[in-house]
């Protein structure tokens, strides 16, 4: 009878209560909630980060674009703003410039180019090498050019004469969801200059 009662006395301490068992699970349903929290709030930072490099690329892309087009100037005789990008032929002709999705120079959605052999036998792009089209759709570039001086202070004023300096400012925006307006992702300005050739 003694043995047995030990036994009982035993077995009680090594076993736990119901208030043990409910705090054991307490304690990881809070822990489980940070861990999910942390891996939302890292996966939210990854999605940004990856959406700030591709508005980067674009920005850089545009911006080197322009970085190849003739600068305008008051002697240029040839007609001005033509309605296609492709037929663009100075900075100015990118004022108010925009395209949804972003486009190459001859209207192609990027990604969407068609693909040649030897610039004469079409083939289809793999589509592997094709761009998600729902998330470039809601992607948009836009251009400003701004005709500017330098001010006296030594920053830049916009001007509306005819100067040798323009800025150049590229917005990339994307709409997150179908009931949002369009956030900036990314914006990028370069300030270019005309030098006349020497004699």
């Amino acid at each position: 009878m003694a043995t047995r009662k030990r036994w009982l006395q035993r077995s009680r301490r090594t076993g736990f209560t119901l208030l043990e068992s409910l705090v054991s699970v307490t304690i990881t349903a809070i822990a489980g909630t940070a861990l999910f929290s942390a891996i939302g709030a890292s996966l939210g930072t990854s999605y940004s980060a990856m959406n700030h490099n591709i508005a980067t690329g674009l920005a850089d892309q545009m911006l080197d674009e322009l970085a190849a087009v003739r600068f305008p100037v008051t002697s240029d005789t040839r007609p001005g703003f033509q309605s296609s990008r492709e037929y663009f032929d100075d900075l100015d002709d990118y004022d108010n410039w925009s395209s949804t999705p972003p486009e190459n120079k001859q209207g192609y959605s990027l990604g969407r180019e068609p693909l040649t052999i030897l610039e004469r036998y079409p083939i289809s792009r793999p589509a592997m090498l094709s761009p998600d089209s729902d998330f470039l759709n809601r992607l948009t570039r836009e251009v400003t050019v701004e005709r500017i001086q330098p001010a006296s202070d030594g920053s830049w004023e916009v001007t509306q004469t005819h100067t040798s300096y323009r800025r150049v400012t590229v917005t990339i925006k994307l709409v997150m969801n179908a009931n949002s307006p369009a956030q900036v992702i990314t914006e990028a300005t370069r300030i270019f200059s005309y030098v006349p050739l020497s004699p």
